[in-house]
């Protein structure tokens, strides 16, 4: 295979032709006029800006909720916002419809006049392209304070990110794994790379102009149990490629997955190695302004309200004694379908009630099995990154792609048909996550024998191999306000 995508930034003559594509999608696209847009990002207050907010935070040593949420109707859009304003939110979501994800733009057009007449909630978020220029810039200023940051799928993304950046939104998730590795099944990398890409050339044009928005990154979200460092090496790669397309300011986010040692290692370790290989490669001049921590997607929800409130709240502990800048949880109904304005509000309040006293001693952790855990995740990020690096001769992106197809970095029960899943985890004793079968992990002999350690003291004490049972059972521990899976 001969690769298209580049660590290259994109020429400006090839993009602006790249972008009509884009915005003949559909109608809205008319509305996106690039120099008004930088002009009005431009005119926003410093409040409403996603990287000045962050460094804000850093500054005042605070860690605040960073939510999900979206709404169908902008009158109920705008509605939600305020909620979330009042409730000292700083971070306003806007989590698109799965219509949306899907360019489905006409089903959307019926579904909001059906909601319009009989006011029932038909669609799961906000259509944004749908809405447009005009309608969105509504929403985003029906409040003072709040840097709005969208959510699209990597098919609506294009448009989706010309049309919130020219609308005033400062912040964009942006990077191509989560997409590809979590939600698609046929989608090849090389393609998602190359929608991640273009925004994060926009981006970049945005920040030449005076504009800075940032992109929030999340890695190969992980879809089976199992350590999150070939999550957080393939955010690595995604900050590298978009800081190559101008990207000037990156967040990573770090998701916890249940012990309290592994998951502070994590946030730890990511934003230094990630500061250090952007340095590595001349792009000492982008800001990583924070650092978020993030109540896991992969484990199910509780199903009682305690468990509801402490499984948002655990992120909240963890983040705050982790001195994040912000946490981002889910609410304590996200399982029963679309989360109402009180769930959210009390959601936040609940979290917001940690992070404040928690926060607020500023507690310093020096226990040794988070350096521990520290040295471990260093080893194995490090050891998948140069692996990407030597398989693209230098090139990050090309190194993604190779990497892949050798199983260099890889994710157990991924739904995309192009993952090797030749790798999985199970918990220790104490609820960390270890690998069992390592695939072809580049891993040091060191990192493997550790991990192999740590998966016998577990069969040990339970009287068992690890295989897929264990595996399973230990994806609801966490559910359930258990460390690891019983029988």
């Amino acid at each position: 295979m001969k690769p298209e995508v580049r660590q290259k930034r994109i020429d400006e003559a090839e993009f602006m032709e790249m972008r009509k594509e884009a915005l003949s999608l559909w109608p809205t696209g008319k509305e996106v006029d690039l120099d008004e847009g930088v002009a009005y990002q431009k005119s926003l207050p410093e409040s409403k800006n996603f990287m000045k907010i962050t460094e804000k935070l850093r500054r005042e040593g605070r860690t605040v909720v960073y939510p999900r949420a979206g709404t169908a109707l902008v009158e109920d859009e705008i509605s939600l916002c305020r909620k979330l304003e009042e409730t000292g939110v700083p971070y306003i979501p806007v989590t698109t419809d799965s219509y949306t994800r899907a360019l489905q733009f006409k089903r959307i057009e019926d579904a909001l006049e059906e909601t319009r007449r009989t006011g029932k909630r038909v669609l799961n978020g906000y259509p944004l392209i749908n809405h447009g220029v005009a309608q969105t810039r509504r929403v985003v200023e029906s409040v003072t304070t709040g840097a709005f940051d969208p959510r699209v799928s990597y098919k609506a993304q294009r448009l989706g990110a010309e049309i919130a950046f020219a609308a005033g939104m400062s912040g964009m998730s942006t990077g191509p794994f989560i997409s590809w590795g979590a939600y698609e099944k046929n989608a090849s990398l090389e393609e998602v790379i190359a929608t991640s890409m273009y925004v994060q050339r926009l981006m970049g044009y945005y920040a030449e102009k005076g504009a800075i928005i940032t992109t929030d990154l999340h890695g190969w979200i992980v879809t089976g149990v199992q350590p999150m460092t070939v999550n957080l090496a393939a955010m690595i790669a995604e900050a590298l490629m978009a800081a190559e397309q101008g990207v000037k300011s990156i967040v990573p986010l770090v998701h916890f997955m249940g012990n309290m040692a592994q998951d502070l290692a994590w946030l730890r370790v990511q934003p230094r190695l990630m500061r250090e290989y952007l340095d590595r490669f001349g792009y000492g001049d982008v800001v990583i302004p924070g650092t978020f921590g993030s109540q896991t997607p992969l484990f199910p929800m509780p199903q009682g309200m305690g468990g509801a409130f402490a499984f948002p709240n655990y992120a909240a502990v963890v983040g705050a004694l982790g001195k994040a800048e912000s946490i981002n949880v889910r609410t304590i109904d996200e399982a029963l379908g679309i989360p109402t304005e009180e769930s959210h509000a009390l959601t936040y309040d609940s979290a917001n009630w940690l992070l404040n006293v928690i926060r607020g001693q500023n507690i310093e952790l020096e226990i040794k099995e988070i350096a521990e855990e520290e040295r471990i995740a260093e080893m194995e990020i490090r050891s998948m990154v140069e692996k990407l690096l030597e398989l693209g001769k230098g090139d990050i992106a090309i190194g993604c792609l190779r990497g892949v197809d050798a199983g260099v970095i890889d994710s157990s029960f991924s739904p995309n048909k192009q993952v090797k899943d030749r790798v999985i985890g199970v918990k220790d004793c104490r609820g960390a996550i270890r690998w069992v079968d390592f695939g072809n992990l580049p891993f040091p002999e060191e990192v493997k024998k550790f991990h192999r350690e740590k998966v016998a003291e577990r069969e040990k004490a339970e009287g068992q191999k690890a295989d897929y049972e264990m595996t399973v059972r230990d994806f609801w521990a966490f559910s359930k306000g258990r460390l690891i899976g019983t029988k």
